[in-house]
């Protein structure tokens, strides 16, 4: 067997070394591969075999009866057991060496449960297995034999021809070679009962020179007029289908098949009319449609498809032009609706065991083949291949109202994968008038096909190679660009296109989970299901995207944006509940973070949120979103505990700055600031009124809208702190009053917002001594002492600068008299109490003003300021010590009482 491998290896390497003018280099490839193949043949046989001695032990364990505990047996304990000779201990026969093989982890399992090894074959093993079956079943060397044979003729034939060796007319070596193939197939038809697979070979191998000689005397020579040679070629195709049916020998059909495909191949000089070549192989394939009427060989129908379309893809990449359309598309006609034929006669000779058996490759490999010659041919044209897939559109829908009508006969998945090309083909046909794409929205509904049928048949490879279509689609699409401003707006090119890839994944992803692959296999196709529907859902959102920019006005860009995104968003959500399908619902968590990117892009171009159609297109974005954490609600997402609060901090953020940009149309920048400030505040005290009445979403995610709610909080008054310190309060369009002024309000919400916080933060963690309030206190301490600042900068024209607030005397004293005041007030209240905390804080403020004195007052001395500032703070410290002690320790106050 190893020897057959190298063989035919090294036969290979040596035609397509002598194809490519290069005999040697191909021979030591073909033989290198050869000999690569036998090792891992021989490799399979020894893991075949030790598999099956696994098994054969499993099986002698089982059968073995257990020796009971403790009893005494026959055997000596210092005796071991007879070793088991490995070639000799087991009756049972070796599995054949194509025995698919489990993976070690398998192996491992069913050793320790007791399992015999079997493995599911995957497609290479089918290969393989096939390969080998034709190899080692039947006559070898008689197969092997015509083969060489064949190829040898047509070489020496060509040999011949080139180099003019041959003085005998050319008629007579004709006829010679014709005898010759003759001779064969009769001494295989005397021979087929006696030894039919050696009688098969040779009545293959002569039919296929008797196609190559006609071919040759026609094409080569002219010795034969054209109405003669078809008559010939017929005769013999219709003689091979009659033999091959006669005996029910598909090989032999596909012997004298390929060798007919083969000729024109070998024998040609690259001249010759293309009408000679597609009438020729229209023959060929009416001999296939003859068999099929038959027989239900698919391994016929493909190899026939395969030699047509490839070499007229070749054809038609080397020499078509648009003259020659007249000559050739009705061989492109005819050959599409022949293999039509050919589908359906396979359907009816379908196994009655398989009653939805449909060849897929050719359902919808014929189609999309045909369609892509047809968009090479009709390239140049405005309409026609729209029109083409229109028609085409007509030609399923009225197959499958046929099909359904006799239902009876044919399989039902047949008329469905009709219907469903029909509306395919009738949807490509819309964009198409306007822009002759085509191959995008082709592969995708034909990956879509293919991944239907897969599923629907269990065939891994159908469906591996319709995800693979689907993908490719998209690429083919984003190569051939996006054309601005084609065809009508939504219906074009563009847009339909981008719909149809996205569809496609769509549906190829809500499919391949219903696949019964494999367990080694069900990796690979959930990854590939989250692939399609990421790629659906990308391509859904850029060619919508892209079409809005390309055709709304710019200034209405981003409000159409979010309508598409929310509309999409909800679509989404509903479609997945209603279908129930889970990861299309979860999807629709995408409308958030695309919210934000687009409130993000509205920030960045200074643009309100409310513009244009914006008052209505972001409210709706927002009852969507609402809408969808209710969703996700119900399904207990995981992401919904991030979601929520993500959702109310970016609503927060986006209402603050449409707050501020609507203020300060009217008023200072000031004003609108402080309105924008105290959106965050009221955002806080929004979701803690929904916590005391218990209200939906805050009671289904109390922990985490509390920890959004206090950073909220704290946001606010760190916020309200800065703009304090660092803006003059412009009260314009009115006049500044000391507390009705924007910072002056505004310090007020913020203290109060903060003390809610803090309460808060008590009632929930039961706190003595709360940072948070801390916190507070300090920034109340900076706001106030800024708002006697500003009432200055108003009230006596100190400018709002560093330096010149510095500088001021009055300022100092007003800061150090106020300073002082919370000083007292602080240790007079903490003495009172008992509030140590308090006291030390108001002892702080009474040591900044000290320092201050010594620091900054004590250098201007002379002026009344300074002396007002150090009479008064020497008053407050004596009144202090004297009403205001620090009060003791709880320890030390109950040592007193006691």
């Amino acid at each position: 067997m190893n020897a057959i491998y190298v063989i035919g290896g090294a036969f290979i390497g040596l035609l397509a070394g002598e194809m490519g003018r290069s005999p040697l280099l191909g021979l030591l490839a073909g033989l290198g591969i050869g000999v690569l193949f036998a090792r891992l043949n021989t490799l399979r046989d020894r893991v075949a075999t030790l598999a099956a001695r696994l098994d054969a032990l499993q099986r002698r364990r089982r059968l073995t009866p257990p020796t009971a505990t403790g009893a005494e047996t026959d055997t000596p304990p210092d005796e071991h057991p007879p070793e088991i000779e490995p070639d000799a201990a087991f009756d049972a026969p070796a599995p054949a060496a194509d025995l698919p093989q489990p993976a070690p982890g398998e192996t491992r399992e069913r050793i320790a449960t007791g399992t015999p090894l079997v493995a599911r074959p995957t497609p290479l093993d089918h290969a393989v297995r096939a390969a080998r079956r034709w190899l080692t079943t039947g006559n070898v060397p008689v197969k092997v034999g015509v083969l060489v044979s064949f190829f040898g003729v047509s070489f020496l034939l060509k040999y011949a021809i080139d180099r003019n060796l041959l003085n005998v007319p050319i008629e007579i070596r004709l006829l010679a070679v014709a005898a010759a193939g003759g001779v064969m197939a009769a001494i295989g038809w005397r021979l087929r009962r006696r030894r039919r697979a050696y009688a098969l070979s040779l009545q293959g191998g002569g039919l296929g020179i008797l196609f190559l000689t006609v071919y040759a005397a026609l094409r080569i020579w002219q010795l034969i007029p054209a109405p003669a040679a078809f008559a010939l070629l017929a005769g013999l195709a219709v003689a091979t289908a009659v033999l091959a049916v006669a005996q029910n020998a598909r090989t032999l059909a596909m012997f004298g098949i390929a060798g007919g495909f083969s000729a024109p191949l070998l024998a040609s000089t690259g001249q010759g009319s293309h009408i000679v070549l597609f009438g020729y192989y229209l023959v060929l394939n009416a001999a296939i449609l003859g068999i099929a009427w038959h027989r239900a060989w698919r391994g016929l129908n493909l190899l026939g498809f395969a030699f047509t379309f490839v070499i007229a893809i070749f054809w038609g990449y080397r020499y078509f032009r648009p003259e020659l359309f007249a000559s050739t598309e009705p061989f492109l006609v005819l050959h599409f609706l022949l293999y039509q034929a050919v589908v359906v006669l396979y359907a009816l000779r379908r196994p009655p065991d398989e009653p939805d058996l449909v060849d897929g490759t050719l359902v919808f490999g014929t189609p999309v083949v045909a369609f892509g010659l047809q968009s090479a041919m009709l390239s140049d044209t405005a309409y026609g291949l729209a029109i083409s897939a229109a028609l085409l559109g007509v030609f399923y829908a009225l197959c499958a109202a046929g099909l359904r009508r006799n239902r009876e006969r044919l399989p039902v998945l047949l008329g469905e994968a009709y219907l469903a090309l029909a509306v395919a083909f009738g949807t490509v046909a819309i964009p198409l008038a306007f822009d002759a794409r085509w191959t995008s929205a082709a592969w995708a509904l034909e990956g879509a096909a293919l991944v239907w049928v897969g599923v629907r048949q269990h065939r891994l490879l159908a469906t591996a190679a319709g995800v693979a279509l689907v993908f490719l689609a998209g690429l083919f699409f984003i190569e051939a660009g996006w054309r601005h401003d084609a065809g009508l707006p939504v219906l074009n090119g563009n847009v339909l296109g981008g719909l149809m890839v996205s569809l496609a994944g769509l549906f190829c992803a809500r499919q391949l989970p219903r696949l019964e692959a494999p367990g080694n296999w069900r990796p690979a196709f959930h990854l590939g299901a989250l692939g399609l529907l990421a790629w659906g859902i990308a391509w859904w959102l850029g060619s919508g995207a892209f079409e809005i920019l390309d055709r709304v006005p710019a200034a209405a860009h981003l409000p159409v944006l979010v309508l598409f995104v929310a509309a999409s968003a909800a679509a989404s959500a509903a479609f997945g509940r209603w279908r129930q399908w889970r990861a299309l619902r979860s999807a629709s968590a995408l409308c958030l973070p695309l919210l934000a990117l687009l409130a993000l892009a509205a920030w960045v171009d200074e643009a309100h949120f409310l513009y244009g159609i914006g008052w209505a297109a972001w409210p709706l974005a927002w009852a969507v979103q609402v809408y969808l954490l209710r969703d996700m609600d119900a399904r207990e997402a995981q992401l919904a505990t991030p979601w929520h609060p993500g959702s109310l901090l970016l609503l927060t953020a986006m209402v603050s700055i449409e707050v501020y940009w609507q203020v300060a149309r009217f008023a200072s920048s000031d004003w609108a600031a402080m309105a924008a400030v105290v959106v965050i505040g009221k955002a806080a005290l929004a979701v803690w009124a929904a916590a005391r009445r218990h209200a939906w979403p805050v009671t289904a995610h109390e922990d985490v809208y509390r920890a959004a709610s206090l950073g909220l909080a704290g946001l606010h008054v760190l916020a309200m702190t800065w703009l304090t310190l660092v803006r003059p309060g412009d009260p314009a369009p009115l006049d500044y009053l000391p507390v009705l002024n924007p910072f002056g309000l505004g310090t007020i919400f913020a203290v109060f917002t903060g003390a809610v916080a803090v309460r808060v933060t008590h009632r929930v963690a039961h706190l003595r001594d709360d940072p948070l309030a801390r916190v507070l206190a300090g920034a109340a301490f900076l706001m106030t002492s800024a708002a006697i600042v500003r009432a200055l900068h108003h009230y006596t024209g100190v400018a709002w600068r560093f330096d010149a607030l510095f500088a001021s005397d009055l300022v100092q004293m007003a800061l150090s008299i106020y300073w002082g005041l919370l000083g007292f007030a602080g240790m007079v209240l903490g003495a009172r109490r008992g509030l140590r905390a308090v006291w030390f804080a108001g002892a702080a403020c009474m040591a900044l003003v000290l320092v201050k004195l010594f620091l900054v007052d004590l250098g201007n001395s002379g002026t009344v300021e300074r002396i007002v500032s150090f009479i008064g703070t020497g008053v407050l410290l004596l009144i202090v010590g004297y009403f205001a002690p620090v009060p003791p320790r709880a320890s030390d106050a109950a040592e007193q009482s006691g």
